[in-house]
């Protein structure tokens, strides 16, 4: 076969062949309901030859477990349906199971969940001692996993719901096991308590001083603080 044989092939299989068949009644019905919700005769046609291909392509083994659960429910929708709803069932338990074992490890191993950007910036830190504090500090994603969490653009989140932010997720990776947050509106006390050492109160200490000085948050503010061997006191004031 020369190239432009070859090319005259490939160019007629993707050409649109107009076919005419007779359906029943109550097939007609089922191509005008979805006619009038937009749908071309031909679009309906080959997604319902793309459903049945995959249909026809399960295994024999699949296709006579589906046949038995249809002796028993019926039809094929309803074992689909039962199906799905199990597959969900089953994934929101596996979802359920690892966040037991998160809070487990937590509580009993005494484990942090740390982000992958401050876990890499502590081990290139340990390879510059002189900058093992300063540079995860100032390398952090806290705004990131703030609006994660808050799911509103950074313009549009106040001081009050970042401290409450703040808060929630700490505690929940195991950081501090209770932050206090006094005051307002525009001024509040934080009081991080831990279980670690005063190294571990400067770190978060830069870390909240540099979150907080961040030209991408909607207001501006000064932060003082105070690290402590297990205390880490920020006083945070909106300017």
């Amino acid at each position: 076969m020369s190239d432009n044989e070859e090319k005259t092939g490939n160019s007629a299989s993707q050409e649109q062949i107009p076919i005419y068949v007779k359906v029943s009644v109550k097939t007609r019905d089922i191509i005008d309901h979805y006619k009038k919700e937009g749908k071309t005769i031909s679009y309906i046609i080959e997604e319902a030859i793309k459903r049945y291909a995959s249909f026809k392509s399960l295994s024999p083994d699949i296709v006579a477990m589906l046949n038995k659960h249809i002796e028993t429910y019926g039809n094929e929708r309803t074992v689909l349906e039962k199906a799905i709803k199990l597959l969900d069932a089953e994934e929101d338990l596996r979802n359920s199971e690892d966040i037991d074992l998160w809070c487990k490890a937590r509580d009993e191993l005494k484990m942090m969940l740390i982000g992958k950007t401050t876990f890499s910036q502590m081990l290139e830190a340990a390879e510059a001692p002189e900058q093992s504090l300063d540079k995860p500090m100032k390398k952090n994603i806290a705004l990131d996993v703030i609006l994660w969490y808050v799911k509103k653009p950074l313009n549009q989140v106040d001081l009050e719901e970042i401290l409450a932010a703040i808060r929630r997720i700490w505690i929940m990776a195991n950081y501090f096991y209770s932050i206090d947050v006094e005051g307002g509106p525009n001024e509040f006390h934080l009081i991080f308590k831990h279980h670690q050492n005063r190294r571990y109160s400067n770190y978060w200490l830069g870390y909240f001083k540099e979150m907080f000085r961040s030209q991408d948050l909607s207001f501006k503010c000064d932060v003082e603080g105070q690290a402590l061997d297990e205390t880490l006191s920020l006083t945070i004031r909106k300017t």
